[in-house]
């Protein structure tokens, strides 16, 4: 399928099932709640959560769902939120850790990937930051390359990048180093031998 640029937003949305990743994160709660909210048709949302703090990824979703920022959809169309799937994964495990079940519901049934997921901390070690920045999406890009009817893919990423230039341009930086070989040393070294690296 070949993406109409001349369709409106909600037109383009309509019947999608989205992928998003950074589902709880700032630009995840509010992409789910625009997009509910202003593309009544879209047919489902699978959200990737962590469990965390002894929550389920259902209990986090349902916590997430109370915040004043759905109110007005709680208000005017609660029942937009069955269009919400939670799937369990976690960005720092090596393809989100999904189950194999999961994985292939997602192959068959997405066609739009938002990946948002990200560290944006300045303080993670460099392999938290490299598992979760890098690895991620990576593996988000191999997924896509498995789907069926993908349509779209669009990365969310940090403002926070090349902050040493003064004017960032629209245009791809080179890199500093090899993304491939950063995962690899990544996945090969210890924490402590890498934070050893990081400091210097």
């Amino acid at each position: 399928m070949t993406p109409d640029s001349s369709k409106s937003i909600p037109t383009f949305y309509a019947g999608q099932s989205i992928l998003l990743t950074g589902a709880t994160g700032f630009m995840g709660k509010v992409f789910i709640e625009k997009v509910l909210r202003t593309c009544s048709d879209v047919r489902e949302i699978f959200l990737v959560i962590r469990p965390k703090k002894g929550l389920s990824v259902n209990q986090r979703l349902e916590k997430i769902l109370h915040l004043p920022l759905y109110e007005r959809l709680r208000n005017e169309r609660p029942f937009s939120f069955q269009k919400l799937i939670p799937i369990s994964g976690d960005a720092t495990e090596k393809g989100f850790g999904l189950s194999a079940s999961d994985r292939q519901m997602l192959i068959e049934r997405v066609t739009i990937i938002v990946h948002g997921s990200a560290s944006v901390r300045f303080n993670n070690t460099l392999q938290f930051a490299i598992f979760t920045n890098t690895r991620a999406t990576r593996d988000i890009c191999i997924l896509a390359q498995n789907m069926k009817n993908l349509l779209a893919v669009v990365h969310i990423s940090t403002a926070f990048a090349h902050v040493n230039e003064s004017i960032v341009e629209e245009k791809v930086y080179p890199s500093i180093a090899d993304w491939r070989k950063m995962i690899t040393i990544a996945e090969s070294l210890d924490e402590h031998t890498l934070n050893i690296f990081t400091a210097k």
